[in-house]
């Protein structure tokens, strides 16, 4: 839990299962997470090597953002989850 845990990580992870997305993109589709708060995420992921982070241009700066293989065995535990609260009406 204290890799997963905390709000907007499972998200994060699961909106980016399918491929890169650049920061406005995933800001766009978390629209409840303010830019700071989905910043902070995402440096915490990338520090615990969930998602990596690749520089593809410096004026604007742009960034994309990638699940990693480690991030990628935690959607498993994610799907579990969300079945789980599903059952129980959670």
């Amino acid at each position: 839990m204290r890799i997963l845990g905390g709000k907007w990580k499972g998200s994060i992870l699961w909106h980016l299962q399918d491929q890169p997305l650049r920061f406005n993109e995933l800001a766009r589709q978390l629209s409840g997470a303010s830019k700071k708060v989905l910043a902070q995420r995402l440096k915490e992921m990338e520090e615990i090597g969930l998602v990596k982070r690749e520089v593809i241009s410096l004026r604007p700066i742009a960034v994309t953002y990638e699940i990693t293989e480690f991030g990628r065995s935690a959607l498993c535990v994610l799907e579990k989850l969300k079945t789980w609260a599903e059952e129980h009406d959670i």
